[in-house]
């Protein structure tokens, strides 16, 4: 009822607005927490059964990249009972995405559009602040970082980007997430084309196994699009694996407004950007099967993409995943949901 409440007045400002609301509440949130000591441990491990770079969970939920882009709002997340908490997408040079207003709500549908654009302070700065977090606290979960290309870096140049963004960030991070799949840069979809994504997958590999030299190897994951078709989909698994990842998410935000029960005089529909939230939930969980066989057992295969319940998250494990994210479900349903999701597994 609370929450009620608190969602309606959020929903009366702008969603970046409102956005930046909540996480000033998630920030004050996680410094208190912190201060107890809660942050280290937020429930007790029941049965271990989900893992991730060498973590186990108390919680097979995480929160999708594009929630807390320049990793301010880790420990709240946190606190809120997320079991990994992935930040990003973080671009090799800070830039400021692209004009407001740039996310547009959905409420009848439980979805979002946004058209962000990789709005990032850069690998620098977000290095700086994990490096700064992890200074100060122990952390017992995973911080992912995701990661993508400036605007203006060419096409052809973008395998520099991701292994200068990577030389930042992988002292800070526990695993690294490569995006080709945001619909929101111009032309980045294109690079999960082969004739971009094996040199894109190698390059990043190989500049990973140099930083591991001097320490431990963080795994990497491959982020893909709900608007490949099924065969394409599967021959990025396949490069991805090919290359030496460790895994896969499926999947980002979709340029699709096909969904049933979409009116298409609804003025919204007409705005540029990924959609994401509930109308994505059964071709998420549909897919699942195709990429764990592709797989194989071993590498890890996070589900993302219309989740709004824990039998949504049952069935996505079912299904093949190992881990699910959320994000568009959380602003709706708010800062009870991790907690709702984690306790469905105990």
């Amino acid at each position: 009822m609370l929450w009620n409440i608190l969602r309606h007045i959020l929903f009366l400002f702008p969603p970046e607005l409102a956005h930046q609301v909540a996480g000033y509440a998630m920030r004050f949130l996680g410094a208190a927490h912190a201060s107890f000591a809660t942050v280290k441990k937020q429930r007790k491990r029941k049965n271990g059964k989900f893992s991730l770079a060498g973590f186990t969970l108390d919680s097979p939920l995480g929160i999708a990249a594009g929630f807390d882009k320049d990793a301010k709002l880790v420990t709240g997340l946190r606190a809120l009972g997320f079991g990994f908490v992935e930040v990003g997408t973080v671009t090799p040079k800070p830039q400021s995405g692209n004009p407001k207003p740039r996310i547009f709500r959905l409420p009848e549908q439980h979805a979002l559009i946004n058209r962000l654009g990789f709005n990032s302070q850069g690998a620098e700065a977000v290095s700086a602040r994990l490096r700064n977090l992890r200074q100060i606290f122990r952390f017992d979960f995973p911080i992912g970082v995701n990661i993508g290309k400036n605007r203006d870096t060419p096409l052809e140049l973008a395998h520099k980007d991701y292994v200068e963004a990577i030389r930042f960030l992988y002292p800070v991070a526990d695993y690294l997430v490569i995006n080709l799949s945001s619909p929101n840069t111009p032309g980045l979809t294109q690079l999960q084309e082969e004739e971009y994504l094996k040199p894109i997958l190698l390059a990043v590999r190989a500049g990973r196994d140099e930083l591991a030299k001097q320490g431990e190897k963080r795994p990497l994951l491959l982020k893909l699009s709900p608007d490949l078709s099924l065969r394409s989909c599967l021959r990025a698994v396949d490069l991805a694996m090919e290359s030496g990842f460790s895994g896969i998410i499926a999947f980002n935000t979709t340029r699709r407004r096909d969904f049933p029960g979409f009116k298409a005089d609804n003025p919204k529909l007409q705005e540029e950007g990924g959609l994401s939230g509930a109308p994505l939930r059964e071709y998420a969980l549909s897919c699942l099967g195709a990429i764990r066989s592709k797989l194989g057992p071993k590498p890890v295969l996070i589900s993302v993409g219309g989740l709004s319940s824990a039998e949504d998250a049952k069935a996505r494990i079912s299904a093949g995943a190992n881990l699910v994210q959320v994000y568009t479900e959380f602003v709706y349903a708010g800062p009870a949901f991790p907690r709702k999701i984690a306790r469905a597994f105990d």
